[in-house]
């Protein structure tokens, strides 16, 4: 995967990200906050989890790694209580993940880059395989969501990347 490819996965990504919120703003707070009995119990706890996830990951790439006190300390119920305050801190994530990609090089794409795990402990991967799997957490939590909002009985948005591929060969 190159710097070309890993950009059009991270328009996609977005896109779909900006759909699901979408989505989950047109719900009630009930529907919204409603336990499904699933790993991040709610829509509202999926959506919080996911932009929690990508600041973990994007603090990496920048050469911080944060501690699991750090994460919890913004990305909870407590910290970020409401659709719009967790609307505003991931649009600022994403426009910092933006800033990063558009200075990112091949070169430092394919490069091993070190992290630490929220535990502390040491670990590393390709930055390519890092924002692969970003991408992809992204995709499965968004696929739960849809099918929350799908249970609530709401019919959800198509996130899927051939909906993605179809809007950008034939926009409407």
């Amino acid at each position: 995967m190159n710097l070309t490819d890993i950009r059009h996965l991270f328009d996609y990504t977005e896109w779909a990200n900006d759909l699901a919120m979408d989505a989950a703003g047109k719900l009630s707070d009930e529907h919204l906050c409603h336990d499904f009995g699933i790993s991040h119990r709610s829509i509202f706890g999926t959506l919080l989890h996911m932009a929690g996830a990508d600041w973990i990951w994007l603090e990496r790439w920048n050469g911080r790694s944060p501690t699991k006190d750090e994460a919890w300390s913004l990305w909870t119920t407590d910290s970020c209580p409401h659709l719009a305050t967790l609307r505003d801190r991931w649009g600022n994530l994403v426009d910092g993940r933006r800033r990063f990609i558009t200075a990112l090089d091949e070169e430092r794409l394919s490069a091993e880059l070190p992290f630490k795990l929220l535990s502390g402990y040491p670990n590393s991967m390709r930055l390519v395989d890092q924002m692969q799997h970003i991408a992809n957490h992204a995709t499965m939590h968004r696929g739960q969501v849809v099918g929350m909002i799908r249970q609530l009985g709401f019919e959800p948005p198509a996130t899927d990347l051939l909906f993605y591929l179809r809007r950008e060969v034939s926009p409407k």
